[in-house]
């Protein structure tokens, strides 16, 4: 929102508030003190803790797209290698009601990267959910609701955390209930539903949302089973003889009022237009070393050439909180930082 005598925001233009940088840091102090040190075999993920698996994929952009679609990673056709993780928000029993993940890492794309420290990794990230929002509008109503996952994560049964418990479930404030909205999915298979980056991203001169869409035309029929792994179970029986196939586009912001860069719990209504196709052959990816290897991979929206820069304040924090904690946890696990190469 635009208050005073303040400029309209144009198309693709940010607006930082006053104040960000620090409460920024508050949400990341929070992010590292209620991570466990003691959880074994290994520390997890500050969020999407739960992997289905860690598959290899190729990323084909397409031919003949619009002059001002063709840059970053679609400035020509080529197909990228990548590895895909597809994961649960928050729970470990794949039966209940949740948010899911879908954090796609292209590898051998060319040039530097908008993270400093790895400047030179040949990686592009895209970070996608199973809902077309996300549930918070800026970094200041971010800080209350650490606070609340503070009280939650905390040991024992006080005040604070019973709280914070009745907010998660009853509350009527915008947060919560989006909340509850994003983690409402009991899907079959992490195979067969749409994800969306829900925050914005440059392209070029231009503000887009990324979406990631299931092509099911030949899919086979995914065989339910009553286990806490049944996304996982899904994927493996998908993959064992059948390749699974994803429509990857942009929406392109073509009103700065209606669809705002720095409020991502608001819907563009803009059309979506495909700039390339995700393939993932046949495979065996349940396995311990896979395993391994793909909980080993850090993902951020910031893993990115300056074409795909992240924008809007969610963006913004999302750049400290995901290093701090990816630092955090590979040291506490005693595994080095790297990107794949290959």
């Amino acid at each position: 929102m635009v208050s005073g005598n303040a400029k309209p925001l144009g198309l693709g233009q940010e607006s930082v508030p006053p104040g960000e940088a620090a409460e920024i840091d508050k949400i990341v102090a929070i992010h590292l003190s209620v991570t466990d040190p003691n959880e074994k075999p290994i520390v997890p993920r500050g969020q999407h803790m739960k992997g289905h698996g860690c598959v290899k994929a190729k990323f084909e952009v397409a031919a003949d797209l619009p002059a001002e679609l063709r840059r970053g990673v679609f400035a020509e056709p080529r197909s990228f290698d990548a590895y895909i993780r597809f994961s649960n928000g928050k729970g470990a029993d794949d039966r209940q009601a949740d948010a899911h993940g879908m954090a796609i890492k292209l590898v051998g794309v060319p040039g530097a990267k908008l993270l400093e420290d790895e400047k030179d990794a040949t990686t592009q990230d895209f970070i996608l959910f199973d809902n077309p929002v996300f549930f918070i509008k800026n970094v200041a109503d971010y800080v209350p609701f650490m606070e609340d996952f503070r009280n939650l994560k905390s040991p024992g049964f006080g005040l604070g955390k019973v709280a914070s418990g009745l907010k998660f479930l009853f509350s009527q404030n915008y947060i919560w209930k989006m909340l509850r909205e994003a983690g409402s999915k009991k899907p079959d298979s992490p195979l067969r539903i749409a994800y969306w980056s829900t925050t914005p991203y440059k392209l070029g001169d231009a503000a887009v949302k990324y979406r990631a869409t299931p092509y099911l035309a030949g899919a086979p029929p995914v065989r339910i089973v009553d286990s806490p792994d049944k996304l996982r179970l899904a994927a493996v029986d998908h993959l064992r003889d059948h390749e699974a196939r994803f429509d990857f586009f942009v929406q392109v912001q073509t009103d700065p009022v209606a669809m705002p860069v720095e409020d991502p719990t608001v819907e563009w209504t803009a059309p979506f237009q495909k700039v390339a196709t995700i393939r993932i052959p046949p495979q065996e990816f349940d396995t311990p070393e896979r395993r391994t290897f793909g909980e080993n991979l850090s993902f951020t929206p910031w893993h990115a050439l300056p074409d795909h820069r992240p924008l809007g304040g969610i963006n913004r924090s999302r750049r400290k909180i995901y290093q701090a904690i990816s630092k955090q946890r590979h040291e506490l696990n005693g595994v080095p930082r790297r990107e794949p190469t290959e």
